[in-house]
């Protein structure tokens, strides 16, 4: 593996962002930004060329400019989080609201808008920063830590490693957007979706969960056997309705590091195959994107809005407790 550095641009702040290139043995190629640690570009090597699968801007203006979290971690939370307001040891905690009064990935300037400090070896970057107490309204100082890699067989793994100086809340994920086709299509609903998730979170037309998990069997949020995303996307249900197209996190069985899902184009002949150590894996097809699905977001995370739901798993992280999860994306031809 080798990894190069190269600066991007420099923010409308004066501050410099730089491009860290990792390349794998197999030819997959990937592109991480301090900005946002975001996930810029991923190069899978095909029959018919180098495909570019991952969606994203090729200006710092664009990045800066942009409101879809593309290719970005996300936190302290990803997802929403009615209301922007949570409780803790009794303590009522008032978040930035930066989404129809309910707080978004994070709020105003979440971790997708900070640069972040970069640590580069020959086979990994590292990606760290301190999220200072208080800041979007969140208790407690966390230090993030966000390692990007190739594993031996050519997956990409995105590792986390947070620690907070005390109790508090963190959830994070990476915000990719995918088209396997290649990000120039525009097809991104034509790719057959599938996941073994056998429920998934309701939600509000805000995208407020309800709090209900609901069975997706006999509904188009069954996808246990691959189905073509742009035909689910026809079919009426209220759900779909809620979200305007899917915007609907599944909960996958089992625990620790397992599939959560796939994605596969027959254009490019390229499948994704999503594992992770998190409870589930959020859908969002791309309805606001411009031209809408032109690539779809998967997003290994806990069901947003956690605090308000007791049932959901937990997203609390105690005082100088390790939040450790880790995704990993393999491209298979």
């Amino acid at each position: 593996m080798e990894t190069t550095s190269s600066v991007f641009g420099f923010t409308s702040k004066g501050e410099q962002v730089d491009c860290i290139r990792l390349t794998h043995e197999s030819g997959i190629v990937a592109e991480v930004l301090t900005y946002g640690a975001t996930l810029r570009a991923v190069w899978v090597p095909t029959e018919k060329g180098m495909v570019q699968v991952c969606l994203g801007y090729e200006t710092l203006q664009e990045y800066e400019a942009g409101e879809d979290y593309r290719g970005a971690i996300v936190g302290r939370c990803a997802g929403r989080i009615a209301g922007g307001k949570f409780s803790l040891n009794g303590k009522e905690y008032q978040l930035s609201q930066n989404q129809s009064g309910n707080h978004l990935h994070g709020g105003m300037e979440g971790f997708d808008r900070k640069i972040w400090d970069a640590e580069i070896t020959p086979h990994s970057v590292v990606l760290s920063r301190t999220s200072p107490a208080g800041e979007e309204g969140y208790p407690g100082e966390v230090k993030i830590r966000v390692a990007y890699s190739f594993l031996q067989d050519g997956g990409l793994s995105i590792q986390f490693d947070a620690v907070a100086e005390q109790d508090t809340i963190l959830s994070l994920t990476h915000h990719g957007y995918w088209n396997l086709a290649g990000e120039e299509s525009q097809q991104g609903a034509e790719q057959l979706f599938s996941t073994p998730a056998e429920c998934f979170a309701a939600i509000q037309p805000d995208g407020i969960p309800t709090g209900e998990l609901c069975k997706t069997e006999g509904s188009p949020f069954d996808f246990a056997s691959p189905a073509v995303l742009k035909e689910r996307l026809a079919q009426v249900h209220a759900q779909l309705a809620a979200g305007s197209g899917f915007d609907h996190t599944f909960i996958v069985p089992g625990a620790g590091m397992r599939e959560m899902c796939r994605l596969y184009s027959p254009e490019s002949g390229i499948t994704l195959r999503v594992e992770a150590t998190l409870p589930g894996i959020h859908l969002y097809t791309g309805n606001f994107l411009q031209p809408p699905h032109c690539a779809i977001a998967l997003e290994p995370q806990f069901i947003p809005d956690a605090p308000h739901h007791p049932a959901f798993p937990s997203v609390q992280l105690p005082g100088h407790g390790h939040w450790r999860h880790q995704i990993v994306y393999h491209f298979d031809i």
